[in-house]
């Protein structure tokens, strides 16, 4: 499957009472995604790391609310959105696969194999 034809989102809700991401998909599936789950899984370089060295986020036990807030998301291209975070955190590029992965619901959550 190629970033073409894979579903794209086609509205987002931020649940603040839930502290919740809600995607609806181009195939009628609706994700959601926990903010704190969010900000651990950020891509970005300087929380995840990169070159072989630890990003910020190995090396933290905890979040803060304000780390863990979503107060927008950025279209990125054809291809991801970039969450901004209430502490200006804003580098950090999921791509629409990577979201459709990441997803919470019941339904996905059934089908990820238990260790």
């Amino acid at each position: 499957m190629t970033q073409y034809d894979h579903p794209s989102p086609t509205s987002f809700l931020l649940d603040e009472e839930n502290r919740q991401l809600i995607l609806s998909w181009s195939d009628e599936h609706e994700s959601i995604h926990g903010w704190e789950n969010l900000r651990w899984a950020c891509p970005c370089a300087h929380c995840a790391g990169e070159g072989g060295l630890p990003g910020m986020l190995q090396k933290r036990q905890s979040l803060s609310e304000e780390e863990t807030t979503l107060v927008n998301l950025e279209p990125v291209g054809r291809y991801g959105l970039t969450p901004v975070w209430e502490d200006g955190h804003r580098t950090g590029i999921y791509t629409y696969e990577k979201l459709r992965a990441m997803c919470e619901c019941d339904e996905c959550r059934r089908k990820v194999p238990k260790r």
